[in-house]
Formats: structure tokens, sequence, C-alpha cells
């Protein structure tokens, strides 16, 4: 998707951070924006600015790790601009402690907003997507972390990016023609991410604020204009990885390192292990049950 003039896009989280920032870059390219977040007030704010570039926006409040009111954005979105071109699945929370210690209600918290709301999102804006027709594109936002950097002391979290990275890897595969999927996995960023428990719901241990380590960490991350532009980027690009720290190519070195000399050392190929090829197995039955239906 070359060209975002003219093209509408959803943005979860778009109220600040990350997602704010790509609501103002998009408006640099004529695209308008609706800005969803769990806070409407700073997502009115949000898309008043936004709409200072020059292009129509709307404010929609909407907890992503509820699926009714993932499908009221999208119904909201589509009554107001007829049409749909991009969504950002890029509303996400982040906890602390060591997998030890954390509690199962972290656990739960973290997987309802970083994974099963990045699938409603995929789930309901790709449905129509496809019923649409035209060129479309998923962003969903992951991190260093679904690359190989494990984030200590925040297990759980990096379990959520890994799941991100899965989910998306397949979706590509999966979705029609007109659709392409991204994920962008950005470093460390300026963001008030830090303080995400702020809006935690009663049911997983309710409001707290964030670590004061953990907002000093953030205070030194990349400028995150520049995450806002690099996604949009890529976006036009059609990249599937879009990354914007170049440190962590060492992590994904070492990763993949390790698991190489794992196969090396432990199961080296040979002539006919594809006979264990499960996606190949897979295309396999996909083709004769093709051949059925048309017979």
């Amino acid at each position: 998707m070359q060209d975002l003039k003219d093209k509408v896009a959803v943005v979860t989280g778009g109220a600040s951070g990350i997602g704010k920032n790509i609501g103002l870059a998009l408006a640099e390219k004529g695209t308008h924006v609706v800005v969803a977040d769990i806070e409407q007030a700073r997502a009115e704010e949000t898309a008043q600015e936004i709409a200072q570039g020059g292009v129509q926006t709307l404010a929609v409040q909407c907890d992503v790790s509820d699926l009714s009111l993932v499908e009221k954005l999208a119904e909201r979105a589509w009554s107001h601009f007829e049409h749909v071109d991009l969504l950002f699945n890029n509303a996400g929370v982040v906890g602390g402690g060591s997998l030890l210690d954390t509690t199962a209600s972290e656990l739960y918290w973290l997987f309802n907003v970083n994974v099963f709301g990045v699938w409603y999102g995929c789930k309901v804006f790709g449905q129509r997507f496809r019923n649409q027709g035209t060129p479309a594109h998923i962003i969903n936002t992951g991190s260093e972390h679904s690359l190989g950097v494990p984030h200590v002391q925040a297990g759980f979290y990096t379990a959520t990016k890994h799941a991100v990275l899965a989910l998306s890897d397949v979706l590509r595969r999966e979705v029609p023609d007109n659709i392409s999927v991204s994920i962008l996995c950005p470093g460390i960023v300026k963001t008030d991410l830090w303080n995400a428990t702020r809006n935690r719901p009663e049911a997983f241990g309710g409001p707290e604020d964030g670590s004061p380590q953990a907002q000093l960490l953030m205070a030194a991350g990349m400028d995150v204009r520049e995450i806002g532009r690099q996604a949009v980027a890529g976006v036009e690009r059609g990249d599937f990885y879009i990354v914007t720290h170049s440190h962590v190519r060492k992590s994904v070195e070492e990763r993949s390192a390790e698991i190489l000399a794992a196969f090396d050392g432990q199961a080296p190929y040979n002539e006919g292990d594809d006979k264990y090829d499960v996606n190949a197995m897979i295309e396999q039955l996909m083709a004769a049950a093709q051949t059925t239906r048309q017979n």
C-alpha cells in the first residue's frame, strides 16, 4: 500500500505514545484517522491535534480486550467513513515482576490486552477487509521482545509479544491477496507505557501507579515521533517486519546462531527428512480438498 492519501486508518491505543505518533505521521500522508483508546478524553484531544494536519478524524472509546467493543469500533469507523483501509493494532500494556513471583491475574491482564486485543482486531477488521475486497493492511505492534530480546523482570510481557509475532506470521499466510500484514517491533521508546497499570481493571488487580524505575528507563528511549514515522514508512514499503532499533540485530543473531547450532548438533538434515514438513503436508491436504470440491 504505497499511496496513503485519502485512505482511512484505525489506530488502537491511539491517544498517546506510539499510537498518537502513528496518527500524526499518517496525517502527514493525507490519511484520515480513527483514534481508538480506552481513555475517551485523551482520544478526543489527540483526534483534534491530528485533524490540524488537514485530515478527517474520529475519536472512539474502546477497550480492545472486549470483543464487542472492537466490533462497535469497526461499525463506527465504517459508518463514519464508509470504508477503512488500515488497522494499527497498537494498544498494549506492560507489567513487571519476576516469573516466579508475578501473579496469575497479571498474566491474564497482559494476554487479554496484548494478545486477545490484537486477535480481536485482526478478526473483526480482517473479515470486513476480506468482504470489502480492496487493498487493506493490518499492522500489529510487537516489540524488540518479539524478535528475541528477553525482557528480564517482564517475562509475561515478553511472552505476549512473542505471541503477537506468531499470530502475525500465520495471519499473513491465511488472508486473501487484498490484505497485507506487518508487525512493528520497536525497542525502548519514550512513552508512558510504564504507567499502563493506571487503567488495569479491578478483576486483574485494579489501578496502580507505574514503577518510577521503569519511568526513568523509558525516559531514555527513542523519540516516539521517529517510531511513528518509521511505522508509516514500513507500511508504504509493504514490509512485514518493521524494525526501528539497530542494536536488536545482535540479539537476533545470537538467538539464530544458538538455534542453528542446536540443529547442527542434535538434528542435522538428512535426505528424506522433508517427509515431516507439516506445512508441506497441509498444502497437499488443501490441494486435495480443492480438487475434490471442483469435482
